[in-house]
């Protein structure tokens, strides 16, 4: 099962509808408990749309498609960073790390998500928290620059 598939039966209750009329410039529409999908996307464009298509769901109010107010931008920020993090934790940060990744492009390669949901992910983690203490007392630091800094406990031998 692949991402995608994981938060749609996590958010069983939605119903997941591909659309083949979408305009083609978006991915994905909620709309009440629908969310309508373009069927023309990459899979790890549709974990990114599936992951802030059930952020509008958990988030938003109303019809916020116009961005034209203060409020309905910071619906659109709150549904986008809420989705982000859905597919890119603080694990996955650490497990990226675990896993030789060096750069953001290895960690979206590694995640299968796209670049603008990672950096969504680690903009709301610096904007929100600044650094992270795992549960095994690894330290995630995110830098304004956008990079991350990771400090992993030293086991005794």
């Amino acid at each position: 099962m692949d991402k995608a598939e994981g938060l749609m039966s996590l958010f069983s209750n939605l119903s997941y509808v591909y659309d083949d009329n979408m305009p083609k410039k978006q991915g994905g529409l909620n709309v009440d408990n629908y969310i309508y999908l373009n069927p023309n996307q990459t899979k790890t464009e549709l974990t990114s749309t599936v992951s802030e298509e059930i952020g509008h769901y958990l988030t938003s109010a109303g019809d916020i498609i116009a961005q034209d107010t203060n409020e309905k931008r910071k619906q659109e920020r709150k549904a986008r960073d809420v989705g982000a993090t859905l597919v890119v934790t603080a694990d996955d940060i650490l497990k990226c790390f675990d896993n030789g990744c060096e750069t953001t492009q290895d960690c979206v390669d590694f995640l299968n998500v796209t670049s603008k949901t990672f950096n969504d992910a680690i903009e709301y983690y610096r904007r929100k928290y600044g650094g992270i203490l795992t549960e095994n007392n690894d330290i995630l630091i995110f830098n304004a620059d956008g990079t991350i800094s990771v400090h992993k406990r030293k086991l005794n031998s």
